[in-house]
């Protein structure tokens, strides 16, 4: 039998002064006279559910529809929905009907959206009543119960619809009330509050928050003090995250997984990451259980500071652990790799995740494909963005645009095209971003127009071009020296409400320049009162794309301030040392060297590489060594420029005494250093000495290399290590070129054997490979000395 409501409605409900009592009365009696069935027939249930536009429902007949329901939750919730279809509009009596239904069944998701609507009606527009108006009957009927039941969940349920929307006065308000009423505070509740205002930010508040809920009687338990301790380390308070755990000891509450885990998040977000990892190991020694966020939290920040060899050591502790790594962990490492542009070991570890059966996801093929682009490895991108396609990976438009855009660069438009189609057939809406790619794509091949139809069909599928779309547009148009047309875009531009930015204009110039319209360039920068210095290096720029260097110089000259852009410095400083305009070189060599951030790598390199290729090696050394005296390091493309450019002039102990110094820096020499310096050397022991080391190394020669060690050896009179050399190469599977070839030919006429010279170019014809003009004067001299001593 039903109990009566009146049994279950507060006190003030009740009394004759309030218009519902009446009302409360005659459903009580209405319930009694009117026991539920178990065995009600369906159709006697459909009927309930049965809501006619001309019988609407009242307060009665929904009261006597949920108790008859109360034993069939899910006809129960379908009544529900039928109410809120018809806009019914409950008062706190109906309503305190569903939250007890909904309280007994224990479905706290649907009671936490029961709750939801009322808390988000706060003009009173669907219900009678305020939430205060819930609050204090489903609290007064706690009270009446003396805590004992299912209401309790409602509290519970009411805290976390408050601490999901940010209103944690009022949570911590109905804690408070529950508390007055006897009721003992649920940890679990208290310790979701405690997490939300995290999730919120509200850092301050937790540590308050926590001394109040604990002074009204909260019990915090193991996961309580986590939270504690994950919102002091948010605040960056590390000394009062370790005092917590002292606290836990003082009560005699065991630190868990959580709890470590959690501090060592912390020690690594505040950028103690030795300390977490000390913290790790310390515990793997006490055999206390650490968990797998407290690794991945190691790993991942490693990976922020770039330390990628630590990261991937701590991965490795993880397995010998026997912790598995998840996808987090896996995808921190290969981003780490793919920001290193270090691709072969990003897939190395991508290979090894999918080995133990950890799924990819869209971000780490994102990362993938971004790397392989930036290599520019485009087509290895788009075949790989096909093949996860095809493997069912779920990929979202992020990675769908960077294959686009490979596609577009590769001029493969019409596939960038039919993978837009593809993203439609998945329900996915392309945005700006797709088809301002889309529209770069056409502009890259030099079809401004098709790119604009692009334009064109987005803003007819209702999506507005950003500034992006318009920078991309107008350099296009200009590129193509279509300056007319790049100034009605402008306009365009601006009748969507964007304005052009330095950057729109600095586009517009360098692409009429590019476009072969320098004159436009030039007319449009002077259309500028006040010049700012993006546009002094555009047109900078403009004049080096025109290869005005010229112009491009006197216009730098006239602007000293340009020293701060790098990149046009730079830029002009290349066209010059490609020119062989030393002077004007070393004019702006000592402006950017004197200047606080125009110094770099770069700009040294540069003026090596153009003295080493004049041959001007005291000139190329003083650069050199001023770069040392900044504090620079060369690199190992700079130490081979220098080591090339001594082997030809001649100075084999200056490039020796270079070499010792490349690695006495740490800088490993690779494959072209060493070939370098075989090509300088004059003895075949020295070829030998160079070839160990090569192998001591680890490193593979190539075909030149090869080439080079066979050149030498038949000039060195070793023509049988040459041979070896030829044979080890085609073994290794590597194919000579006609370098190869020419240089064993050399080699085989300058010792008589001409016999066997014939028979190599006779090969080399067979494979395709044509002999030059070097192998052929070799065979018709070696034949016409035969031919000048034979009798």
């Amino acid at each position: 039998m039903w109990s009566p409501l009146t049994k279950l409605t507060p006190y003030r409900y009740l009394t004759t002064k309030h218009p519902l009592t009446n009302t409360l009365k005659h459903i009580s009696s209405l319930a009694q006279s009117t026991p539920y069935s178990d065995t009600s027939s369906d159709e006697n249930n459909n009927t309930l559910l049965t809501i006619s536009p001309v019988n609407q429902p009242n307060k009665f007949t929904v009261i006597e529809t949920l108790h008859k329901l109360a034993k069939k939750p899910n006809l129960a919730l379908s009544y529900m929905t039928h109410l809120k279809d018809c806009t019914f509009k409950h008062d706190v009596v109906t309503y305190m009907a569903i939250v007890r239904l909904l309280c007994k069944w224990g479905l706290d998701i649907k009671l936490y959206y029961v709750f939801l609507d009322v808390v988000n009606d706060k003009d009173g527009s669907f219900f009678k009543f305020s939430v205060e108006d819930l609050v204090e009957v489903l609290l007064e009927e706690i009270k009446v119960s003396g805590g004992a039941g299912n209401l309790v969940k409602g509290v519970d349920v009411l805290v976390k619809v408050y601490a999901s929307l940010g209103r944690f006065e009022e949570a911590v308000d109905v804690l408070f009330k529950v508390r007055r009423g006897g009721v003992v505070l649920s940890t679990r509740t208290c310790n979701y509050l405690m997490n939300q205002l995290i999730v919120w930010g509200k850092f301050d508040m937790v540590e308050s928050v926590y001394k109040q809920l604990k002074r009204k009687g909260l019990v915090p338990d193991v996961y309580t003090y986590g939270i504690l301790v994950k919102g002091f380390c948010r605040k960056g308070c590390l000394e009062e995250a370790e005092g917590v755990f002292k606290e836990m000891k003082e009560v005699g509450v065991e630190p868990n997984a959580f709890a470590f885990g959690t501090y060592i998040d912390g020690l690594c977000s505040n950028g103690r990451v030795e300390s977490g990892l000390k913290l790790v190991q310390s515990l793997r020694e006490s055999n206390v259980e650490v968990n797998l966020y407290a690794y991945s939290s190691i790993i991942r920040r490693f990976v922020k500071e770039l330390k990628l060899q630590e990261a991937e050591s701590v991965l490795i502790d993880m397995k010998n652990a026997d912790i598995v790594p998840d996808a987090v962990c896996y995808c921190a490492l290969i981003q780490g790799y793919c920001k290193k542009r270090d691709i072969i070991k990003a897939l190395a570890l991508h290979d090894e995740m999918i080995s133990i059966g950890i799924k990819t996801d869209c971000v780490i093929v994102s990362a993938i494909m971004q790397c392989l682009c930036h290599l520019g490895m485009l087509a290895e991108a788009a075949y790989r963005f096909m093949d996860f396609m095809e493997s069912g990976v779920f990929l979202d438009e992020v990675s769908f645009n960077i294959a686009i855009d490979a596609l577009c660069k590769l001029g493969k438009i019409d596939e960038a095209i039919l993978l837009l189609g593809e993203m439609k057939n998945r329900k996915m809406v392309p945005d700006v971003m797709h088809y301002t790619t889309l529209i770069n794509g056409y502009c890259l091949l030099g079809e401004p127009w098709s790119a604009f139809n692009i334009f064109d069909q987005m803003k007819e599928n209702g999506l507005e071009p950003d500034g992006i779309t318009f920078d991309v547009l107008v350099s296009g148009f200009s590129k193509c020296g279509l300056f007319d047309e790049t100034i009605g875009i402008l306009d365009d531009m601006q009748a969507h409400g964007l304005e052009p930015t330095t950057v729109t204009h600095s586009l517009i110039i360098e692409g009429l320049c590019k476009g072969g319209k320098v004159k436009e360039a030039e007319l449009f920068f002077s259309t500028f009162g006040h010049k700012c210095l993006d546009l002094y290096a555009a047109m900078v720029n403009g004049y080096c794309e025109a290869k005005d260097t010229i112009k491009a110089f006197k216009l730098w000259l006239s602007k000293h301030e340009l020293v701060v852009k790098k990149g046009c410095c730079l830029k002009l400083l290349r066209c010059l040392c490609a020119e062989g305009e030393t002077e004007k070189v070393l004019t702006l060599f000592q402006a950017l060297e004197s200047s606080e951030t125009g110094f770099c790598n770069i700009l040294y390199s540069e003026i090596i590489s153009m003295y080493s290729r004049l041959e001007d090696m005291r000139m190329a050394r003083w650069v050199f060594d001023r770069m040392i005296k900044k504090g620079l390091i060369p690199d190992a493309v700079t130490y081979t420029m220098m080591l090339n450019s001594y082997c030809r002039v001649n100075c084999l102990k200056e490039a020796y005494y270079l070499f010792n110094d490349m690695r006495n820096r740490g800088i490993k020499p690779d494959i072209i250093t060493y070939t370098v310096l075989l090509n300088g050397s004059r003895r075949s022991d020295d070829v030998s000495k160079i070839s160990s080391e090569i192998e001591e190394m680890g490193l593979s020669p190539d075909v030149v290399c090869y080439t080079v060690m066979i050149d030498r050896h038949c000039k060195s009179d070793n023509l049988r290590e040459a041979v070896c050399l030829f044979d080890e190469m085609i073994d290794k599977g590597l194919q000579p070129n006609t370098v190869t070839y020419t240089a064993l030919v050399c080699g085989y006429c300058s010792h008589g054997y001409m016999n066997k010279a014939e028979t190599l170019v006779d090969e080399m014809i067979s494979k395709g490979i044509e002999p030059n003009e070097r192998t052929m004067l070799a065979l018709i001299t070696v034949k016409a000395k035969k031919m000048q001593f034979r009798p």
